[in-house]
């Protein structure tokens, strides 16, 4: 397997908040405003807070096995077999996530652009091309984030500057105050999605050599606060009825805006262009598995297992009904599921590293 070139500091920032974004504005609005009514960017704020303290957590966790991936590290700490098995579980877990990435992708594309197209159509499509992108390297797919990021942002926030003549303070008077805790409880998926998800990096981490640490964390918070702007804009420009009862609001911001009579229909255009984000989540997340998969088996060829693990993943995107069956998982599961894998696994390797370094200094202390 043919080593990627390193990265730098802006590229991993462009990288990590293309990946935080992903399918996050698409799907996120909608459940935060129906829990949190008009509040519901202040949780995104508090979320963005979180994602933030568990990256340095990540870079910390780093730093205790310099030069090492994630699966590196789990071989390193549990050894070869017990960390071999973890490896493996984190290979599942980028799969997984590979596999909801592009489900939502598929669902947001057939549900507003193309409904008559079959879903695993979209998906074989979308995923032969993030294979191609995978096969090329990880740099490759952080140098198309450091190109698209700048001009996908405006992209995104034109909509937001036409629809301001559609702004209503009053929407913020809708009945009801932020009860923190029971808010907080029925909202903490947004704790894992997007911001657990980032512990997926530790696979990036070696190939940066300075400034990783000021890149992660700023493409975290970047990013995350312009998930909780936009949903400040969605109750402004919207309501809380409104908001709380589309299933894709942020759309809805796109379509009824007009630059004039003659130009219609812009939505799509915006939203195609903005799906590029999810391009990226989707790329980097198959980057990880293939190179966990290479790493753990010594696999030379990235190709022999991108090509057939589009098959796996198209399939797992199917898991899923529907659109309202995905949501109804996300809400009640995912912050748990997200746990072992953002904290659990990594407070072995950080207690092993401790340990291992208490027993080479009384290995030092004894000689």
């Amino acid at each position: 397997m043919e080593k990627p070139e390193q990265l730098g500091g802006w590229p991993l920032f462009a990288m990590t908040a293309a990946f935080v974004a992903g399918t996050t504005f698409i799907l996120l609005p909608v459940g935060l405003i129906s829990a949190a009514r008009q509040y519901g960017w202040v949780v995104e704020l508090w979320s963005v807070l979180f994602g933030v303290i568990a990256g340095a957590f990540w870079l910390y966790v780093a730093s205790r096995y310099p030069g090492m991936t994630l699966v590196q590290i789990a071989r390193r700490a549990l050894g070869k077999y017990a960390g071999g098995a973890v490896a493996v579980c984190y290979i599942a877990f980028f799969v997984q996530l590979a596999a909801w990435v592009t489900r939502n992708m598929s669902d947001y594309m057939q549900i507003n652009l193309m409904p008559r197209t079959p879903i695993a159509i979209f998906n074989i499509v979308a995923l032969l091309v993030c294979a191609y992108a995978v096969i090329k390297g990880i740099d490759t797919i952080a140098l198309v984030s450091v190109v698209i990021l700048p001009f996908l942002t405006i992209a995104y926030w034109t909509p937001f500057t036409v629809m301001l003549r559609e702004w209503d303070w009053r929407n913020f008077d809708y009945p009801g105050t932020l009860e923190w805790w029971p808010t907080f409880a029925q909202t903490k998926y947004a704790l894992g999605f997007p911001f657990m998800e980032t512990v997926a990096f530790l696979m990036a981490f070696p190939l940066v050599r300075r400034g990783r640490g000021a890149a992660f964390l700023g493409g975290i918070a970047f990013m995350g606060l312009q998930l909780a702007l936009s949903l400040f804009f969605t109750v402004g420009i919207l309501g809380v009825y409104r908001g709380s009862h589309l299933t894709y609001p942020i759309y809805i911001i796109f379509r009824e805006m007009e630059f004039s009579s003659l130009i219609e229909h812009l939505e799509a255009v915006v939203s195609v262009i903005a799906l590029l984000l999810v391009f990226v989540k989707l790329s980097v997340l198959f980057s990880f598995a293939v190179t966990a998969i290479c790493q753990l088996f010594a696999v030379e060829n990235r190709a022999a297992i991108a090509y057939p693990l589009v098959w796996v993943i198209s399939a797992y995107a199917l898991f899923f009904a529907n659109i309202v069956e995905n949501a109804e998982w996300v809400e009640r599961y995912l912050f748990y599921y997200y746990v072992p894998f953002a904290f659990g696994f990594p407070l072995l390797f950080l207690a092993a590293s401790w340990f291992r370094g208490r027993a080479d200094r009384s290995k030092e202390a004894a000689a």
